[in-house]
């Protein structure tokens, strides 16, 4: 077997035998960093696992879609740089919320507005809008994302809300395993291919053993069929005010992160920052991903930090190889047969998981306020908008007497980016001082 020597640089396209190895740990890492947005959003609105099946297909295919129109790109379309798009974590618990209020129909419509709405407003006042999303303010919106995820990573350990068996030991039993074997792997195998591979090894040893305890349902994978394409608004379409509004909020901070992302991606594969043209393509490509990703029943796209990464760790910045990774991952989306398998995950197993990627979004939001100056502006400006999200996210009966769109602006991610944006505009930096 020929040896890999080197990294490969931005535009250079390695032969088939070095690239399909090359690409192998960002397939990994690119499907189960998305696996657990359909599986939490099917089984926390009560979704059966042929409906779930669907919701896993198309988040795969869209992830493959909006992965090669980053990387290749299409005309002014796509940054060019090795960035996947992949359905965004954010969108889970509005997801669980909506879903459950309204019915899944609402949640799609909401996140195609939405997309709409945040890719035109963005095009337009993008200068006006980026100052408006300072470093703080974004650390603080990521850990309250963190937070609120927390919760329902311990619903699914526990054995997923609403399940006979919620609470049982065995299952918390199960989830703290995957756990103790993602941690083990993660620091024994640092930059390796076990650490890298550390969720899909959990899964497999956890499942299996799951299966001892009756935990695995494979039933439903015997009548998928090997290939068909995800049908677009399965579950119909609906609109309301409220959830458009919320996903338009949160889109904002996702395209934030990108240009965040687009610059890493930049320095790693060329030690510059992105050109404008980068910038803009890099936009547009999530912006339409994120409006296909709605009509194929998913939420809205975000680009993959961990895949960035990746390129750091093996000095292979290509990005074909990223692309490459796209096509297998689209193809997975087209194989009901292999979604269902996804699907099949027990879902103490996939609380496992998911609580651990959910620690790592908590900490990484902590890392971006510390990086940041802090001032008394700056920290009243952050924990109160902590204080009001999280809080109303705690106590969800404190909004019981307002209109459900209200509560769902107010509570967890939205109501911390709301109010700490609406702070930052309040709280000028010479009023401050003055006031200090």
């Amino acid at each position: 077997m020929k040896k890999i020597a080197r990294g490969y640089t931005l535009n250079e396209c390695p032969p088939a035998g070095e690239a399909i190895p090359l690409s192998i740990q960002q397939i990994v890492v690119l499907i189960f960093n998305v696996l657990p947005v359909p599986l939490l959003i099917g089984g926390g609105i009560g979704l059966n696992a042929a409906e779930i099946t669907i919701l896993v297909a198309g988040c795969l295919l869209v992830t493959g879609i909006a992965t090669i129109l980053q990387t290749i790109g299409a005309g002014p379309i796509g940054a060019k740089l090795p960035i996947p798009l992949e359905c965004s974590f954010v969108f889970v618990a509005p997801g669980i919320a909506f879903g459950m209020q309204y019915g899944l129909d609402v949640f799609t419509g909401a996140c195609l507005i939405g997309s709409i709405v945040t890719l035109f407003l963005w095009i337009v006042f993008h200068k006006q809008l980026s100052r408006l999303f300072k470093p703080y303010i974004t650390g603080a919106v990521v850990m309250a994302l963190g937070l609120s995820l927390c919760g329902v990573g311990i619903g699914y350990c526990a054995g997923g809300t609403g399940s006979v068996d919620y609470g049982d030991p065995v299952n918390l039993m199960l989830a703290f395993g995957t756990i103790l074997i993602m941690v083990l792997l993660n620091h024994f195998g640092r930059k390796n291919f076990l650490s890298k591979a550390s969720p899909l090894i959990a899964i497999l040893v956890m499942s299996a053993i799951s299966a001892g305890f009756g935990k695995l349902d494979l039933s439903a994978i015997a009548t998928e069929a090997w290939v068909r394409v995800p049908q677009p608004l399965h579950f119909g379409i609906r609109f309301e005010v409220g959830p458009i509004i919320t996903i338009t909020v949160l889109s904002f901070f996702a395209l934030v992160e990108l240009m965040g992302d687009q610059a890493s991606a930049a320095m790693l594969a060329q030690n510059r920052l992105p050109s404008d043209r980068e910038t803009r393509g890099g936009i547009l490509a999530q912006g339409i991903s994120s409006v296909i990703s709605s009509a194929f029943n998913m939420v809205p796209t975000i680009s993959g930090s961990a895949n960035i990464g990746l390129c750091g760790i093996s000095g292979v910045t290509s990005r074909f190889i990223t692309a490459i990774a796209g096509v297998v991952v689209a193809l997975c989306g087209l194989c009901p047969k292999l979604c269902a398998v996804f699907s099949a995950i027990p879902e103490p197993v996939l609380g496992g998981v998911a609580l651990t990627a959910f620690g790592t979004i908590l900490v990484s939001g902590m890392n971006v306020i510390k990086g940041s100056e802090l001032d008394a502006r700056t920290t009243t400006i952050v924990g109160v908008s902590l204080a009001v999200g999280v809080g109303f996210s705690m106590v969800a009966d404190a909004l019981s007497a307002f209109p459900f769109w209200v509560s769902s602006i107010l509570s967890g991610v939205p109501g911390t980016a709301i109010t700490a944006v609406v702070l930052s505009l309040l709280l000028r930096e010479k009023k401050m001082e003055e006031s200090v």
